[in-house]
């Protein structure tokens, strides 16, 4: 019983772990700067913490029309 709640911290799991947080960076960057954002900040915030490509990924862009379904009648 005591096996399934051991830790396995091997070097293949660190650079497994490199990986998507480096990527998850690189991706947050990208969405910013295609937002007209600062992609330098939305980089490291996504390096640090990748669930901030939800909040990069549903901002609009400067002058980006809101979509009719979200306008105010």
């Amino acid at each position: 019983m005591n096996d399934m709640l051991a830790l396995d911290f091997s070097n293949t799991g660190y650079i497994y772990m490199f990986l998507i947080w480096s990527v998850a960076g690189i991706i947050g960057a990208i969405f910013a700067h295609k937002k007209g954002r600062n992609p330098f900040f939305w980089g490291i915030l996504c390096l640090i913490i990748p669930m901030a490509l939800f909040a990069i990924g549903g901002m609009r862009a400067p002058g980006e029309p809101v979509p009719e379904r979200f306008r105010d009648e």
